[in-house]
């Protein structure tokens, strides 16, 4: 999953970025332009201010647009030969500091007759269809519509366009198309983009319109609800095309024979497309020579890799730079000839069932920056190769069989390491030692840390000191037992998450500590004394069975107004439970359990209806009514066991907590049961 929006957040920037290279190249290549300079034709200016007094422009993107020269107006640009509007460039910045365009498309638009560049992209259109006259602009180059809040039917007129070479529909609200025929108008196409756009009533036909574009070199279809790929195709015309993204469609089908017939091919992503197949087939494979990207990530495909490997292999020039099997079930062993592909910059195995050693050729893959094997099978030693790798910059070796020690020679030469992860499947035996010693000084600066069932040094890591960009740190089930240094709690206001859990640490917290906005902290399992911290920007708070006592600040959580969980359950905290719990709007869950609370649930607990799911206050001391809980409504666990309430349980429990599925009250001294007529949870603890 992480994988998947990963290459959903990148393809995202890419194509962003993709279009100020190709605004760039458009402009400069104006075929009317010379050494001249003019003013805009009158038809052509007042179709343009027309075309803004249908749009609300709240960030004064148009405020250019006065007087007679509109040639000079921010976003348009003229021929210099004959001062024609050729060029209409109104795309948003994709930071979000201005506000988008909002409005419908004037057709007074259509008196711009020699406009060769249309790019109204990252503004606001609300829901409103693409207009059929957009198919009239007969010179029309070059078409972005992209994340433009565009809805309903992509006009068929389009086809019209026979100059076209650049399409983007991508990213908007819900576009749809009743056939792909249409396309088969642009002969000249190069370009195509519709990534989100429904093509489900096209998915019998989409390769046969595509496959009339003989001049297409990037087709970008993901996210398009497609379920046909159809196996072969008797006539393969793309001769040019050298980027095929296919991914998030659901084809249930096999690798279809036509790809490997495109020996032009340079980026193939088929990732979470429902694809069944091995990778058996090594002369298919030694087509595909110029294949740089290759994901085949998120499917159900099975078998070894190894003939994928030797038929990359065979190729001479073979450049494959990215590699993601993610997420599916292959076996066997990692390849040694692996080695071969001297270009692979990213590889990533991580969820399939690899087994046996990770081979020690890995050292070899010289340009290597991302090293994902993370939740296989893999066991003996982390091979002392992969300290070659300079120019690391991911290592995630988690959830493995591994044994031995990964010392210090692991990370010789690993200056551009930033994110690394280490653990082992032997929980109990802890078969793995992370050792690399009290003072080491390592050669990188690490973002992120996860060390998970190691044999660890019994001193927590001094070399932390060193790391000044750490922002995501997971030690768990390591056993450090011992002080975590003052100097590492002043690094939180840059941490997101931090996870120092089941490590038998000891000591007091800081009474105060606040984080990165928005950050995740669990420092659960240990050995932490005294009163709690006042606790700042946390969505996440997991502080159990520690040996944390005292009240809970009345002004607790005040800071805290975004946090959805907290679970201070298995501690000795005392006193009453603060009423300023009932600021947090956004709780979710909330675990006071096996403690020494008392008194009464604050009635400003009302407040907390709109969100709270879970509440467990079960083993305590306390007593009186239970009506702050009347409203809390979306309630699926309530646990107030082995407490001392009293008095009858209350009725409207089944009556206004319709979605009560657990129900604690035993070890109370109630003396009746709910209504029989009462919606009764479907588990009881009495």
């Amino acid at each position: 999953m992480i994988t998947s929006i990963f290459t959903h957040i990148l393809l995202f920037l890419v194509h962003l970025f993709s279009h100020e290279i190709l605004f760039l190249q458009a402009s400069q290549s104006d075929p009317y332009s010379t050494n001249f300079t003019t003013t805009c034709w009158e038809v052509e200016r007042n179709a343009l201010l027309k075309f803004k007094a249908g749009l609300k422009d709240p960030s004064g993107r148009l405020s250019s647009w006065v007087g007679n020269d509109c040639c000079a107006w921010q976003g348009v640009n003229c021929s210099k030969q004959t001062g024609h509007v050729t060029m209409l460039n109104l795309r948003n910045q994709p930071s979000g500091d201005l506000a988008p365009l909002q409005g419908k498309l004037d057709p007074s638009l259509l008196d711009l007759k020699y406009l060769n560049y249309l790019d109204l992209s990252l503004n606001n259109f609300e829901h409103t269809p693409i207009p059929n006259f957009i198919g009239s602009f007969t010179k029309l180059s070059y078409l972005i519509l992209s994340n433009a809040s565009f809805a309903g039917l992509i006009p068929p007129h389009l086809g019209n366009l026979s100059n076209l070479c650049y399409l983007d529909l991508s990213w908007n609200n819900f576009l749809w198309v009743s056939h792909l025929n249409w396309i088969s108008g642009l002969s000249l196409l190069k370009n195509l983009f519709l990534i989100g756009a429904n093509l489900n009533l096209a998915a019998t036909n989409w390769l046969q319109a595509v496959n009339m574009l003989p001049l297409l070199v990037q087709l970008h279809i993901p996210y398009c609800n497609l379920n046909d790929l159809p196996p072969s195709l008797r006539v393969v015309n793309l001769s040019s095309i050298e980027v095929v993204n296919l991914q998030s469609n659901n084809f249930n089908s096999p690798l279809p024979s036509w790809l490997f017939n495109i020996s032009t091919l340079v980026e193939l992503d088929l990732s979470y497309s429902g694809i069944k197949d091995t990778l058996d087939n090594v002369d298919a494979w030694k087509n595909l020579c110029n294949l740089k990207f290759l994901a085949l990530s998120g499917n159900d495909m099975s078998g070894e890799i190894v003939k994928l490997v030797e038929g990359l292999s065979k190729c001479s020039n073979n450049s494959l730079e990215v590699l993601d099997l993610s997420t599916n079930g292959f076996v066997g062993p990692i390849p040694p000839s692996l080695e071969n592909l001297k270009n692979m910059r990213y590889l990533s195995l991580s969820w399939n069932y690899f087994y046996g050693p990770l081979p020690v050729s890995i050292g070899n893959l010289s340009s290597l920056k991302v090293l994902h094997l993370s939740s296989n099978k893999l066991g003996g030693t982390v091979p002392e190769t992969v300290g070659q790798l300079k120019e690391l910059s991911l290592l995630y070796l988690g959830s493995n069989n591994w044994e031995g020690v990964v010392s210090r020679i692991h990370f010789l030469h690993l200056k551009n390491l930033k994110d690394f992860a280490l653990s082992s499947n032997h929980v109990g035996e802890k078969s793995l030692t992370f050792h690399v010693g009290h003072d080491w000084v390592p050669p990188f600066s690490l973002n992120s840390i996860i060390v998970v069932n190691c044999q660890m040094d019994l001193k927590f890591p001094a070399w932390f000191l060193t790391q000044k960009e750490l922002a995501y740190v997971i030690l768990w089930n390591i056993n450090i037992e011992d002080f975590v240094p003052e100097w590492f709690w002043k690094l939180s206001p840059q941490i997101e998450l931090l996870v120092l859990s089941n490590t038998r640490l000891r000591g007091k917290l800081p009474k105060s500590l606040k984080f990165a906005p928005g950050s995740k902290v669990a420092l659960s399992f240990n050995l932490f004394e005294g009163p709690i911290p006042h606790f700042s920007d946390v969505t996440y708070l997991c502080l159990k069975k520690n040996l944390l006592s005292g009240p809970i600040p009345e002004n607790f959580g005040q800071d805290m107004l975004y946090l959805r969980y907290m679970d201070l359950s298995e501690n000795n905290f005392n006193g009453n439970i603060p009423s300023s719990i009932s600021m947090l709007k956004y709780l979710e869950i909330l675990d006071l359990s096996k403690n020494n609370f008392s008194g009464n649930i604050p009635s400003s607990f009302c407040s907390l209806q709109s969100q709270l799911l879970c509440l467990n206050l079960n083993d305590n001391n306390l007593y009186g009514k239970l009506s702050s809980l009347r409203n809390c409504s979306k309630l699926l666990q309530l646990n107030l066991a082995n407490n001392q309430f009293h008095g009858g349980v209350p009725r409207w429990i089944g009556e206004s907590l319709p979605m009560l599925t657990l129900l604690g009250l035993g070890g109370n001294m109630f003396d009746s049961v709910m209504s029989r007529k009462s919606k009764q949870p479907s588990e009881w603890f009495l």
